[in-house]
């Protein structure tokens, strides 16, 4: 662990899709914060747009904008910027997007909780604006075990704002072959390890667009991968924590679920393009 320090330097990340003008909102927001010691990497994940404009109104030295080369989703430009913040030494690591705006006392709550609990690695925090209808605020600050109260629980759910430190994170990574949601390849081997701490305090503000992931999802997966994650997610989470009874419940579950959706699948594909 390393040691507690009163002014931890934040790394941020923020992929971005062909909506420059969201980005440079979302980039005023981190701009805005009341904790100065902040590193914010933007990845432009081959967006058709021009962003040359955008880019030429990021004039901060803290701001490093990169762009890849080949379209891969949001997971895969999360984890070109996380890699880069960790070229660069950071202490902790953030996740936002596009759509997302940080409060701006979000890193300044932050290191106020890494000062107060060093003993932590993960710090948990509410979003506010647009929410899922099962989401779960957090109501009281304390210890959780993500294991417990988010993946198998009722206490945690939904989106939340977090807040790793970068050593603790090490080379784990969101998995690239998902292109969005699906964070549990990285959840799931962290919270094996690290100790999380979560408060109420309204870090982060999000919004569900209409072309988004959020209001586009389905009930049924649209893609084998899809349906292999939902198998995949509770076997991953036994080879970490294998005496956690409702992973067996959960992956026999979704285990009996996986014809049907093979079915499903494999009807909607056959359809014609016109019966879509």
């Amino acid at each position: 662990m390393n040691p507690p320090t009163s002014a931890p330097q934040f790394g941020i990340v923020i992929p971005t899709y062909n909506r420059p003008e969201l980005m440079l909102k979302a980039t005023s927001a981190v701009l805005a914060q009341t904790h100065t010691n902040w590193t914010l990497v933007i990845v432009n994940d081959a967006s058709a747009t021009s962003y040359v404009d955008a880019v030429t109104r990021l004039e901060d030295p803290r701001i490093v904008y990169l762009e890849r080369e080949q379209n891969g989703g949001c997971n895969a430009a999360r984890n070109t910027g996380i890699d880069e913040l960790m070229r660069r030494g950071v202490d902790y690591l953030l996740s936002s997007g596009d759509d997302e705006e940080l409060d701006p006392r979000c890193l300044e709550v932050a290191a106020q909780k890494i000062r107060e609990h060093p003993e932590y690695d993960w710090f948990m925090s509410n979003t506010y604006g647009d929410e899922k209808p099962s989401s779960r605020r957090i109501k009281e600050e304390g210890p959780y075990d993500w294991f417990d109260d988010y993946l198998y629980g009722k206490t945690l759910r939904g989106d939340k704002t977090h807040v790793i430190r970068a050593t603790t994170l090490g080379t784990i990574r969101y998995d690239g072959r998902y292109r969005s949601s699906n964070m549990w390849p990285l959840f799931i081997p962290l919270a094996a390890k690290a100790r999380l701490w979560a408060y109420p305090f309204p870090s982060k503000k999000i919004s569900y667009l209409a072309d988004g992931i959020t209001k586009n999802s389905s009930r049924y997966p649209k893609t084998m991968l899809e349906v292999y994650s939902r198998v995949a997610k509770h076997a991953f989470a036994i080879t970490h924590r294998p005496l956690k009874l409702q992973a067996y419940k959960y992956l026999l579950v979704e285990l009996l679920k996986t014809p049907k959706r093979i079915w499903i699948l494999r009807r909607m594909k056959s359809r014609p393009a016109s019966s879509k």
